[in-house]
């Protein structure tokens, strides 16, 4: 499959926000390391994708037939309205963190294992965390995405 970019214009079929060039112009001016197979970029972009459409954003679709989220209407950051044609730096620069993370092998589209809190060899002994993964947390794209997405502390009415 290819990437085709949604611009904001409602590009027919687009599948991704962000191209392999982008990845690489924005990984290059922060020395993350990545393959030089334009493959395994696209695949790594389409998991990031995956992960990424699935969030619960602000405001709704500009238009029902739309393919991806995104662009949205009735959405802020940092106080200023986004345009129903635009899509956001913050939502290309959470899906290169997220591509990050794939090469990263810290996938959130993984299986999480659980958290282990404690271990004893003499008659084996392992304690798991209830609720915990091993999978990190990136303050990169947390700081990115908690700008577009509902809090889930938050309760609103409809």
């Amino acid at each position: 499959m290819t990437l085709v970019v949604e611009t904001g214009a409602l590009v027919s079929g687009a599948n991704t926000y962000v191209s392999v060039a982008n990845f690489k112009a924005w990984a290059d001016d922060r020395n993350v390391t990545y393959t030089d197979d334009d493959g395994v970029i696209e695949h790594k972009i389409f998991r990031a994708m995956d992960y990424f459409e699935t969030l619960h954003f602000l405001g709704v679709k500009s238009d029902e037939n739309q393919a991806l989220q995104w662009p949205r209407d009735q959405v802020y950051i940092d106080g200023y309205a986004v345009e129903s044609d635009e899509i956001p730096n913050e939502v290309k620069v959470a899906v290169y963190e997220l591509v990050k993370i794939e090469f990263d092998e810290d996938s959130y589209m993984s299986p999480q294992e659980r958290h282990t809190t404690s271990e004893r060899i003499g008659d084996i002994q392992v304690s798991y965390a209830n609720h915990a993964g091993m999978r990190r947390r990136t303050p990169a794209f947390q700081h990115q995405v908690r700008k577009l997405v509902h809090s889930p502390n938050l309760v609103s009415r409809s």
